[in-house]
């Protein structure tokens, strides 16, 4: 069965913006009926219903995580509190556009990178927060 035409899928590439977004990227904090599913949300349902880069809604929607990756736009969520919301955002974006491609050379870097971050840190046997985060800081400096 293709799921591809089905209710679900029709639904939410209905609802995605002319900019490639759902509209909110991560945080949902006030969901509704405008607003009913994040940009997030939307790429997993429609990875799990089978769409794939060469599909209109994805690559609308790669486009557009490049261009916030970029800095050409801005992700319209709440800038939550956590310690650095810009890193936050580049290992997201850069590893849901390596979820649909790998031709994206600036998110293969930040996805490389965090990869690496993760290798070294679990090569120890005994990890702490302290031990991550010495690997992680070479790395943002």
């Amino acid at each position: 069965m293709d799921y591809k035409d089905g209710k679900w899928a029709k639904q939410i590439i209905q609802s995605q913006h002319d900019d490639g977004s759902w509209g909110y990227f991560h945080s949902l904090a006030n969901p509704s009926l405008r607003k009913a599913i994040t940009t997030e949300q939307a790429l997993r349902r429609l990875e799990i219903l089978g769409f794939t880069k060469d599909d209109k809604p994805i690559k609308k929607a790669i486009n557009y995580m490049h261009k916030c990756l970029c800095g050409e736009m801005e992700l319209p969520d709440y800038k939550e509190k956590i310690h650095n919301w810009e890193l936050f955002t580049e290992l997201m974006l850069g590893t849901w556009i390596r979820v649909f491609t790998e031709d994206d050379r600036m998110a293969n870097g930040i996805v490389d990178k965090w990869a690496e971050i993760i290798n070294s840190s679990f090569e120890k046997k005994h990890i702490t927060i302290l031990s991550i985060w010495k690997n992680i800081k070479p790395f943002l400096e």
